[in-house]
């Protein structure tokens, strides 16, 4: 798993959970709960500390898709583990990128 700076970059991860069956076997086009496992993930990252509702989660043939932006490199981890937790066996890409939350260096000047 690649890890960046907190620089409000964005992070392309493959999670790797689970392993890669091969084409067109893959866990996600497989397993006839993934709809489901994906449902519950989103309730998941919604529910608790996290409170993660700007995550995008998606199957795409033999890959579970999940797309945003996180508010800190720690919630971005936090994201990462939930769904290694509950989608053991599929095959995940991750590109969540970072808000920007730094104060400006400058003014803003309006004309």
């Amino acid at each position: 798993m690649a890890t960046e700076p907190d620089n409000g970059s964005a992070v392309d991860d493959d999670v790797g959970v689970g392993t890669d069956t091969g084409p067109g076997t893959g866990a996600a086009h497989s397993a006839p709960n993934t709809e489901y496992r994906i449902a519950h993930l989103g309730e998941q990252l919604a529910r608790g500390d996290l409170a993660e509702l700007g995550m995008r989660i998606e199957a795409r043939g033999d890959t579970v898709h999940i797309t945003g932006t996180a508010s800190t490199a720690h919630d971005r981890e936090a994201i990462l583990r939930i769904v290694a937790e509950e989608l053991p066996g599929v095959r995940v890409r991750a590109d969540i990128a970072l808000a920007d939350v730094s104060a400006p260096d400058h003014s803003e000047e309006l004309s």
